[in-house]
Formats: C-alpha cells, structure tokens, sequence
C-alpha cells in the first residue's frame, strides 16, 4: 500500500476546491447572463425611447408635410450603427425614422415594452412607447447578434477575472502549504543525517503546534528505544562477566581432573566439574530466559489459565529435585484463575522454588500456596495470590527490596548464585500488572515471596477445594506464612 503525502492531498485538495468554486463561478455566471441576458439592454431602450418621446414638440405631429432630413457636416462620417429608432403617427404613418433602418414597425403591435421581433430578414430587440394620447409611437431597436455578442464579452469577461482570481487564491495557498510542511521536511532531512544509536529528542522549536503531540510521542518512544539499548548493553555486559567465572572453574577443573592419576582425587575434581557445570547451565537458562523477556519481541499472549494447575505442574518437576536435596515441598492451593502468558508464569514458579529450595537447609520445608484474596472491598475486583515460603535462614530487611535487582547477591550468605533468579519474577510480574510482597516464611523464619495478580472471578463458588499435598518427607501441613 502506497503511502499518501500532506503535501500531495492538500495540492489536490486546494486544486479540487478551486477547481469547484471555478465551475460554480461558471454556472452563476452563465444562469445570471441566461436570465438577464436582454435586461441591460433593455432598460438602455427604455431610456432612449422615453426620453427621445418627451423631447418631441408637443403638436408637430399635426404638420402633414414632411421634407429631407438634416444633413450632417462633412467632418462628420457617416456611419450606421446597430441603434435605430422609428417615430410613428397613429402607428401608420413614419414621422422620422434612422436613415438606412427599416422602414416597417420594429413592434408591429405597436404594443408598450421590449419584445424581440423578426424584421426585413434580422432579428430585433426593440421597445415601444407611445405618449398619453396613443398617437404618437417611438420605437427604438438594436440588433439581437449585437446584444448577445455584448453580452457573451461581458460574460466571458467575469469569467476570465473570475479565473484569474481563483489562481492566485490557489497559488498563495499552495504557497503557504509548501512554507508550513517545511519545517516537516527539515525535520525528516535531519533524521536521515542523524548518526547510528542517536536517540537524542527531536526539537519542538520551529514546527506547528499541530505536530507537537506527534514528535512529543516519538521522543518518547526514542527515550524508551535508548533504555533498551542501554539495558541490553548491560545486561551483556554482566552476562559476559558471570559466565566468566563459572567457565573458568570448569576449565580448571577439567585440567585438574586430567591430571590426576589418584582415582578418587580425580572423582572429586569430576563432582567439582559437575557442580559448576550445573550451575553453569542454570546460570545460562536464566540469562536466556532474561533476554527473551527483556526483548519483548512480541506481544504477550495472555490466556485465562489456572494457577493452582500451573503450581501443581511446576512442583511436580521439583519433586525429584527436592528428594534429591533432602527438602520438603508442600502444597496448599485451591482453584484461582488469572490472565497470564503460560510460560512465563512457569518460569516465575520455577525461580521462586528454585530460589527457596536452594537457600533452605537440609531437612528444611518450602511452601507452595496460591488461591483468591478477601477484596479489601466490596467494589474491588477478584486478586489472586501466590505465595512461596520457606523456613530457611532467611533475608535480612535491609535486603527484601534489592534481591529483585539484577545480579544482586545477599551478603555473607553461604549459598552461592547468580542473582537472576529473582530479577525475573520482578520483570514477569510487572509485565502481569502483579505486586510483589515479602515478608516472614514458614514457622516465624525463613522468606516468603507472594506474588498478587488481578483475578478473574470465579464462575461458581470455589469453597473449600484444595489440595494439600506433601512431595517428600513427611510431616503436616505447616502453618500459613507471615505477610
């Protein structure tokens, strides 16, 4: 599809508008001369033939005899116009009359008023009035050709300035059209000049205030282009500068191993081995996970889903891990539907567990907890929560805000991790409109992360459906975690 130019349709349409007011110019024009084509005229044979009737000597009709018309001087030449006039008595006998004119009544009704008339082969416009008594006839005509060629000059006349307005009217608009994009036009000139990367504002001054939302927007959108940027950079920044770490270990490790003939200095250089690869490959999976979320490539797909079902999905690939660790991992969810992007979501609950399993000690619980919040009133929608607890050494206070922060580390812990996990439940949740809340976990210690997310209402009552379920070890159902 074409893109269309300002300029282009405000050309057209000023080319349009003249062109319209042109034609109707025309029309009025043409009508005006349609209707009124004889009228001029014949108000200008009204005035001659009345005045040349009250200019007659009252009685000279009454001398019969009539002689040879007045000659004119020499200097004078002779030339016949279209104008003529007759001068009748008792409409049959011709008193005076144009030398050369007809000699028959140009109105042989000898009726008052103008009226086109056929005389001698030539068509007439002729008016006719006649004085008090009814005697005495003047009668004045001109030739019709002569009076619609007059008119048709006049015509064509206002036409032609009509015209020649209408131009100028469209040349000072396109003029002011050009004057007022140029500033457009400029501004499009300078982005093609603009260096790679550059994502400094564009400059309101100058341009019509009409633009301004416009540039405002753009500017706005190369601000929030110049955060990406920067966030990539950095995040690959610091990628780079945590795979470093690990990936050295793995090749000291490997040398370690190759060199040693003792078999069980050379195993637990292996497990050694296996440990970083381990964290290497998790490490790796959240930096991936964080780039594809960060990237916003495409629009979130966000569908109803359960997030009991997610819970229960997410905890059931946890169960070996948890076996394998010596955790305990428990369940306490009820039905609770929300708006969510499926994969994401698992991601969250991965992360959390991940995070909890790991900074819980042996023998230690971690808590998976989801269901419908009490609305604080009665207006308010449905929210839905997600808690995950654990009974481990904890977070100090101090902390809670910044482990959401990428690659931060809690200090003087001795559990050893890249600082991701958590900066990815942040960007998952802000990307789901849900709150983050930490508090105390499981039995007065430990953490707990709880997740709010705007709910859908349920369709009938849920009551008191859940499942309660312990993945290993055993015990009871431990007590709910602190806010």
């Amino acid at each position: 599809m074409k893109s269309r130019s300002i300029n282009a349709q405000l050309i057209l349409a000023i080319i349009g508008v003249t062109a319209l007011f042109w034609i109707i110019v025309v029309a009025v024009v043409l009508t005006k001369t349609s209707i009124n084509r004889t009228s001029t005229w014949d108000e200008r044979l009204e005035a001659v033939t009345t005045q040349l009737l009250v200019s007659i000597p009252a009685d000279s009709y009454r001398d019969e005899r009539g002689g040879p018309g007045l000659t004119l001087p020499q200097s004078f030449d002779a030339v016949r116009g279209s104008l003529v006039f007759q001068i009748w008595i008792d409409r049959s006998r011709l008193l005076a009359h144009t030398p050369g004119g007809p000699q028959t009544p140009l109105q042989p009704d000898f009726a008052d008023g103008p009226a086109s008339t056929h005389v001698e082969g030539n068509k007439w416009r002729v008016y006719s009035a006649s004085d008090s008594t009814g005697r005495v006839t003047v009668q004045i005509g001109n030739l019709q050709s002569v009076v619609d060629a007059d008119l048709r000059h006049e015509a064509t006349n206002e036409v032609v300035q009509t015209t020649i307005l209408l131009m100028i009217v469209g040349l000072v608009m396109w003029l002011v059209t050009h004057s007022a994009l140029r500033p457009v036009r400029t501004l499009g000139s300078a982005l093609h000049r603009r260096p790679r990367f550059d994502f400094t504002p564009l400059p309101l001054k100058g341009l019509p205030r009409e633009l301004h939302p416009l540039v405002d927007a753009f500017n706005r959108l190369l601000q929030q282009l110049d955060q990406a940027i920067e966030g990539e950079r950095r995040f690959i920044g610091d990628a780079a500068h945590e795979l470093r770490t690990p990936l050295s270990i793995l090749q000291g490790q490997a040398e370690i191993a190759l060199r040693e003939a003792n078999p069980q200095k050379k195993d637990a250089a292996l497990k050694k081995l296996l440990v970083v690869a381990r964290h290497s490959t998790r490490l790796s999976e959240q930096l991936l996970d964080q780039a594809r979320i960060n990237a916003g490539g495409k629009a979130p797909k966000h569908a109803p889903a359960d997030l009991s079902k997610l819970a229960q999905h997410v905890a059931d690939e946890f169960e070996v891990y948890a076996s394998q660790n010596q955790r305990s991992l428990l369940l306490e969810v009820s039905s609770c539907m929300i708006q969510c992007d499926i994969d994401e979501i698992g991601i969250l609950l991965q992360n959390l567990l991940h995070n909890a399993m790991r900074y819980t000690t042996e023998g230690g619980n971690v808590l998976v907890r989801c269901g419908y919040m009490l609305p604080a009133r009665a207006a308010d929608g449905p929210t839905v929560f997600l808690d995950v607890a654990d009974d481990g050494p904890g977070v100090p206070a101090s902390e809670h805000d910044a482990i959401f922060e990428r690659f931060h580390r809690v200090a003087n812990t001795p559990v050893s991790g890249s600082g991701i996990g958590l900066s990815l439940v942040a960007g998952i949740a802000e990307s789901h409109n849900a709150t983050i809340r930490t508090g105390t976990g499981l039995e007065g210690r430990g953490f707990m992360v709880r997740v709010v997310f705007p709910g859908i209402a349920p369709a009938r009552s849920l009551g008191r459906n859940q499942d309660k379920r312990q993945a290993t070890g055993s015990g009871a159902v431990p007590s709910t975690p602190g806010a």
